[in-house]
């Protein structure tokens, strides 16, 4: 459960005493904060609890060991503990280790309250001074969690229009369009065609140089592009050609003829196969080869009964309901968030787990700098140094993510909600028929990633946000 983080941790230092109401050994325990949400539990078991520990060992010991020359039960104690006494006490030790640890734990800082396993540190063990250890333990941070049923937002407006249905109608008959060449002295390239081209890669002041000279026959001198690629394909309206990223690619091939050149400019990545071009601005020259556009079916009845379904107007009708649906779903994440900002807004500030928070930043930088390095083309470098310049906010980031989990956390203990394993299968399944696969070979795959765990979070998660959305007003307003 979570407290009011402001209380003075001066006064947080417990002394307990247990007497062997447990039917364990008794137990000494000391409370320590080290900082936030981390505290330090020192045990201490007496010396009489450790001592008879050790006989009770010994004399089940002397009853049951067989040694050369006595009878079973009959060899000398001091003659067992010279051969045994040693292993006898680290069993002892480990015994009474496993017999105190968690109960310490439960009666000093509860069991719930733990983040993960504590770390056992600091073991001094004889059967003259007792048995003594501490633990490092991480803990929940300590907040106080307002009312969370009844909350007040407002919310756009939002419905389906018109316009929206003919855009998907146009996708549906995209879908089932056909791609045809286009050819003749007319044909010129348009924002969505299909191209194929050939490609001369220059830098950029060596093609002003060549480009100038043009124009004079045979004084291009020994000026020659980088490289050049034959038959690249184009899907306008991207701006993916080959492995360069050019914006505003269909801006530049637009209105050209079949063997008319066009140019692009780029900076060639880091990577680049040509040495001397690396991470230089670049000029694309494009030779267009060959053009190919959708031509999409007419919207006639005899077509759409053809598409299986009854009239134009039943088309429409089951578009329109699919983008309601799309929307309702949009919209209810939407209002969870706004929740959970409002939730945290009136929960405010609280000190987090520093090991999380450094461990969490470390996974955001690394995943940053992979998708600067994959998405945009940044050298790695390139991609860290970016990255250390955006480490505060992704910091932030990371803390206000943490801080969102801890609340929804803390309602879903309270409100006692569970993953069944029903949800999970049903999750499984969903995910087995998006990627063409059977629920069995599914969860295998995420067994073997490790990532079942963050799917049960997951579905926490969402029930918990859900619970939050059914129990809230949320007033509609008119979008300005």
């Amino acid at each position: 459960m979570a407290h009011d983080h402001g209380h003075d941790h001066e006064h947080c230092d417990h002394d307990h005493s247990h007497a062997d109401h447990h039917g364990g050994p008794s137990l000494t325990a000391v409370l320590e904060e080290l900082g936030p949400c981390k505290k330090l539990l020192k045990v201490e078991v007496p010396s009489d609890e450790v001592r008879k520990e050790v006989n009770d060992r010994l004399r089940h010991l002397s009853k049951t060991v067989h040694l050369k020359g006595f009878r079973p039960g009959k060899a000398p104690r001091k003659r067992i503990e010279k051969l045994y006494g040693s292993a006898v006490r680290n069993d002892a030790r480990d015994h009474l280790l496993r017999q105190t640890y968690m109960r310490a734990i439960q009666e000093n800082v509860g069991e719930t309250q733990l983040l993960g396993e504590g770390t056992i540190e600091n073991v001094a063990f004889s059967v003259e001074d007792g048995l003594k250890y501490e633990v490092t333990l991480h803990t929940r941070p300590e907040f106080e969690l307002p009312e969370y049923k009844g909350l007040e937002i407002e919310i756009e407006k939002v419905a389906v229009d018109e316009k929206e249905v003919d855009q998907a109608l146009d996708q549906f008959r995209a879908q089932k369009g056909e791609l045809k060449p286009v050819e003749g002295d007319d044909a010129v390239v348009e924002g969505e065609d299909q191209l194929s081209v050939d490609v001369q890669v220059w830098l950029s002041d060596e093609y002003e140089a060549f480009s100038q000279n043009e124009e004079v026959e045979g004084e291009e001198g020994n000026l020659k592009p980088l490289k050049e690629e034959a038959g690249l394909p184009v899907q306008l309206p991207h701006d993916r050609l080959g492995n360069f990223l050019v914006e505003d690619l269909a801006d530049s091939l637009s209105g050209l003829k079949i063997g008319e050149w066009g140019e692009a400019e780029t900076e060639l990545p880091v990577d680049f196969e040509v040495v001397e071009g690396r991470g230089e601005p670049a000029v694309l020259r494009i030779q267009v080869k060959s053009i190919k556009r959708l031509f999409l079916p007419e919207l006639t009845e005899e077509w759409v009964k053809e598409a299986g379904y009854d009239t134009v107007n039943d088309l429409r009708r089951e578009i329109r309901e699919e983008l309601q649906q799309r929307l309702d779903h949009m919209r209810r994440g939407v209002i969870e968030e706004r929740l959970v900002a409002k939730l945290r807004e009136e929960v405010g500030e609280f000190a987090l787990p520093s090991d999380m928070v450094e461990q969490e930043v470390a996974q955001a930088k690394q995943r940053k700098t992979f998708e600067l390095m994959y998405m945009e083309k940044l050298g790695k470098d390139e991609a860290e140094a970016k990255v250390a310049e955006e480490a505060e906010q992704l910091e932030n980031e990371v803390a206000e993510a943490l801080r969102a989990f801890f609340v929804l956390d803390e309602i879903a203990r309270r409100e006692e909600l569970r993953v069944a394993e029903a949800d999970v299968n049903t999750r499984i399944a969903l995910m087995a028929a998006q990627r063409g696969t059977d629920p069995a070979t599914m969860r295998a795959e995420l067994q073997k990633h490790k990532v079942l765990p963050q799917l049960y979070h997951d579905i926490l998660d969402e029930k918990t946000r859900a619970l939050l959305r059914e129990h809230a007003t949320v007033n509609e307003v008119e979008d300005e």
